[in-house]
């Protein structure tokens, strides 16, 4: 279907998931040709908001896998 598509797709997360399980599905997300993502639980409601938005930038701008992006999200978080 992506290739058909012809505006940048955005993800929206509808409740808060394990950070983990957020940061794989906005990899999965960009991999597949999203544009970007809109994580607000994700974020806000998290124990660290900092950690959770470095490592959801990661993903985003610097191409980062997951599980890169779950580490920078563990050593921010100290």
């Amino acid at each position: 279907m992506l290739p058909d598509v012809r505006y940048p797709l955005l993800l929206l997360a509808v409740k808060k998931l394990p950070e983990r399980e957020a940061l794989e599905m906005c990899w999965q997300a960009i991999d597949q040709g999203a544009s970007g993502v809109d994580m607000g639980r994700n974020i806000f409601q998290s124990d660290h908001p900092v950690a959770m938005m470095k490592a959801v930038q990661a993903v985003v701008h610097h191409n980062e896998t997951a599980d890169r992006a779950y580490e920078l999200y563990l050593s921010e978080k100290q």
